[in-house]
């Protein structure tokens, strides 16, 4: 096989069809012109390899039945070529059972002759869409094989860029954001691109530990230091030595405990618990919250000294309705990720799932958008659609949410409002036909069920 730099690559997308059928192929050419795509007719295999050997297709549309030749070996016969492209797969007559066999192997789609011209270009859009986003990931993972940051909005390559910077010091860093937005996340960033990095990464959390055990928890202590200690203990200070220490949620220390962290910060010493030995530490502070520090500061709740020695370099992880860009690409790898984890076969996210998902004001950021993805895919069947979506999703988060925030916002209303007159015109328009009424607003029948419900339109509405 040729290798990638030997291959033409054309302007646009490369659609490659290969089907027997001559009115077929011309057909498919006509619908997906408009489409700025640059399509490449095949009426045989062999005519087919030649251009997969010449240039670099982005998607192949695959006849299942080839006359005598059967589209699922040749599919096959790709894959151990080391072909990886998409591929459609069409077909006037196949069994269940080839149907079922093409998504076994990998296709991405099925359809059956005849297809609308608006079928298929939704297809080869969706493919290619999904096709650029796996690129793209692909890309980041390249870049930055131990970075879990997953994103391409300008917010976030800017969070990127300051860990990558900073990971070369030796400074000490504040990162600030709300809760799950991933800042645990850009400290192992941090820890895993500096010279620190075949060293331990301690994490903290400081709101999780009592404040009757947090001294010792950090700090260690003797045998002996107070009742039940029957040992030595190392502390997470020790423990980090050479290495990193993450103070998540620092906001939440005691006063007490921060002026022995200030000492450690300042002059790399502590003292166990119960011994009057100094030991000397070699640790780099790292610390996270989702809380106002300097707010704290004046309100006499956290050591201003401290703050500056831990706020040496300030980075800022923003929330995900911030960079809602990011979130297709997001819910595509959380996808796979979770798919892998629960032993289940990948599932395609439909076009309209995803859009939903943008409209989501999402309160618990990253951490929300990844327990809701490992909820639809464990529940849903071969693909993802709006219906396996929760109903907080659907409904735009307007009622009150865990956190006690209220979501709901002029804006908000007034962008609701908006759509429900622009779906009740064009509905009237149609009268009342769905799909004629979907195909103009260029969104599935199902995503149109959904967002009549949401927005309470009632079929009396747009049949006065």
């Amino acid at each position: 096989m040729a290798t990638a730099p030997e291959l033409e690559r054309a302007s646009q997308p490369t659609v490659l069809v290969l089907d027997d059928e001559k009115n077929i192929r011309r057909s498919i050419e006509i619908a997906l012109a408009p489409e700025g795509l640059h399509v490449i007719a095949a009426h045989d295999p062999a005519a087919a390899l030649r251009v997969l050997h010449e240039r670099i297709v982005d998607l192949l549309i695959l006849d299942i039945r080839l006359g005598e030749i059967d589209g699922l070996a040749f599919f096959r016969k790709m894959q151990l070529d080391g072909f990886t492209l998409p591929v459609i797969f069409i077909s006037g007559n196949a069994t269940l059972t080839e149907a079922a066999q093409a998504v076994k192997i990998g296709a991405f789609d099925f359809l059956e002759k005849p297809f609308s011209a608006e079928r298929i270009v939704v297809a080869v859009r969706r493919c290619l869409e999904l096709s650029t986003i796996k690129e793209r990931l692909r890309l980041i993972e390249a870049r930055h094989p131990s970075m879990e940051i997953v994103g391409d909005s300008p917010a976030i390559r800017r969070v990127i860029a300051d860990a990558l910077k900073v990971a070369g010091t030796h400074a000490n860093v504040l990162i600030t954001g709300e809760s799950g937005t991933g800042k645990e996340l850009v400290a192992n960033t941090i820890h895993a691109h500096s010279e620190r990095r075949e060293g331990p990464f301690v994490k903290v959390n400081c709101s999780a530990i009592p404040e009757s055990l947090l001294e010792t928890a950090l700090f260690g202590n003797e045998s002996g230091a107070f009742a039940g200690a029957s040992a030595n203990r190392r502390g997470l200070f020790e423990t980090a030595h050479r290495g990193v220490i993450f103070l998540d949620e620092v906001a939440d220390l005691p006063l007490a405990a921060q002026a022995k962290i200030l000492r450690v910060v300042q002059s790399g010493e502590l003292q166990k618990v119960g011994s009057e030995k100094t030991i000397k530490v070699d640790v780099r502070v790292m610390s996270g919250t989702h809380k106002d520090l300097k707010r704290c500061v004046a309100e006499g709740r956290f050591r201003e000294d401290l703050y500056y020695r831990l706020n040496v370099v300030p980075i800022r992880v923003p929330s995900l309705r911030e960079r809602p860009e990011d979130i297709p690409l997001l819910a595509q790898v959380f996808a796979r990720r979770l798919c892998e984890k629960n032993n289940i076969r990948e599932k395609p996210i439909d076009e309209e799932v995803l859009a939903e998902l943008k409209r989501y004001d999402w309160p618990g950021n990253v951490r929300e958008l990844q327990n809701v993805i490992e909820r639809v895919i464990i529940m849903s069947g071969a693909n993802i659609s709006t219906l396996d979506l929760p109903e907080e999703i659907l409904s735009g988060g307007d009622e009150d949410n865990a956190s006690g925030r209220e979501t709901g916002s002029p804006l908000r209303a007034f962008r609701d409002a908006a759509e429900r007159d622009f779906i009740l015109a064009t509905l009237k328009r149609h009268n009342g036909n769905i799909s004629q009424t979907a195909v103009e607003l260029g969104v599935g029948r199902t995503y149109l069920h959904r967002r009549l419900h949401v927005l309470k339109i009632s079929k009396k509405e747009w049949l006065t």
